[in-house]
């Protein structure tokens, strides 16, 4: 008799793990104007608050490997999901606790980043393909039901409601690593993956120009993107757009990318694919950050704008994160690549909410940020170049 599945899984548990990577970031930018209402900011003070995670990105991402190490990946899966649970919670009381609080749950979801790969390797090697996949692809799916639903939630309960019931999801991943706590094939897995890297020597790898360029790469489209993610809202605001179209279009910026963040990896292997996947996205930053440029862009304008951007993002972001792999045909190595390629990446992404803030609230408007934005997205598009004449994409 065949066994019965049960309803609850590890697949489960990694969707649950990649909402909680992107709710705690993107339920700001869409109640930011209720923020700066409560607590008397300026959009440059808002920039920062939505920086904070990234930063946290960039300083922590080489230190998460030791808490691992230290504490197992099982132990340091609760005690990040407890962090968020805590922090989210407490930090609409007041300005202060605010930006504390956003410090914790950037360094909870700094360590989930690591640690993801990590358990899935552990508990479904066989898999690894398809769970990373399925954690890429419903990053998007998370975003866009928070973008979407913030702004009108906060309309009716209050936006501190909002940020707190953002502490329910790692509740119910709690309680789901829990669930899924002996189903494990190998216990003898929990510290392998991470005590293993120990052994790639980081000045080795660091002292290599293709890393250099895929960290500048990857830091790039981060910056454009968490730019978006800062200020669309904002942005679509100014366009003298409706609360409801402002979050509709937020939301299909984050989910108009979920297909293609799949599928792009399956269809770049390889330089000549490289190259037509990176005109692709050229096409893509220009025409989109070029029409929401426009003095007064109707409607479908915008929206079009929206949907080449939101592919262009997810597109480039899933890129990105598979270019990785192509360095070295070491499991181990590849680890510790892409540890130090997202923390050099983030560390230059993490000025760009605060830039691109203090730009507007310079100049009185969207203008000359969104052209920092289309000049970046060109020298990005050239780093990615330069990146496939060094590289011999190895595996």
């Amino acid at each position: 008799m065949k066994k019965r599945q049960p309803f609850f899984n590890f697949s489960w548990e990694i969707f649950l793990i990649a909402g909680n990577l992107r709710l705690t970031i993107i339920v700001i930018p869409p109640i930011s104007s209720y923020i700066m209402q409560s607590f008397d900011l300026d959009q440059t003070k808002i920039g920062l608050l939505t920086s904070i995670p990234l930063i946290c990105f960039g300083l922590l991402s080489v230190l998460a490997p030791l808490v691992i190490r230290k504490l197992g990946s099982y132990r340091t899966m609760i005690t990040a999901l407890g962090i968020l649970i805590i922090a989210n919670f407490f930090r609409v009381l007041s300005a202060p606790w605010l930006f504390v609080g956003s410090f914790f749950t950037g360094a909870a979801i700094t360590i989930l980043n690591i640690l993801t790969p990590t358990v899935i390797v552990e508990r479904a090697p066989k898999h690894a393909n398809v769970l990373n996949g399925l954690y890429t692809a419903t990053l998007n799916l998370w975003a866009a039901g928070i973008g979407y639903l913030a702004a009108p939630l906060a309309k009716q309960i209050g936006w501190q409601a909002v940020v707190q019931l953002t502490s329910i999801l790692p509740i119910i991943t709690l309680a789901g690593w829990f669930l899924i706590k002996n189903k494990t094939s190998n216990n003898d897995l929990e510290k392998n993956t991470v005590s293993n890297q120990q052994n790639i020597k980081l000045i080795e790898i660091i002292n290599h120009p293709k890393i250099w360029l895929l960290a500048i790469f990857m830091g790039l489209q981060s910056f454009i993107y968490y730019g978006l993610i800062a200020w669309l809202p904002s942005i679509l605001n100014h366009l003298k757009l409706s609360l409801l179209a402002t979050g509709s279009l937020f939301a299909l910026f984050q989910f108009i990318g979920i297909p293609i963040s799949y599928i792009i990896p399956r269809i770049s292997a390889g330089k000549n694919a490289f190259k037509w996947v990176l005109g692709g996205l050229f096409v893509g930053y220009v025409s989109g950050l070029s029409l929401l440029n426009l003095k007064s862009p109707t409607l479908p304008v915008i929206t079009i704008a929206i949907i080449a951007l939101g592919l262009t993002t997810a597109a480039i972001f899933s890129l990105a994160l598979g270019l990785i792999t192509t360095l070295s045909d070491s499991a181990r190595e590849i680890s510790v690549i892409g540890g130090v390629v997202q923390s050099l990446g983030y560390l230059l992404a993490c000025i760009s909410p605060t830039l691109l803030g203090k730009l507007n609230s310079s100049f009185g408007n969207w203008n000359l940020p969104i052209t920092l934005l289309l000049s970046l997205s060109i020298i990005t598009i050239l780093v990615g170049l330069l990146f496939l004449r060094e590289n011999t994409f190895t595996n």
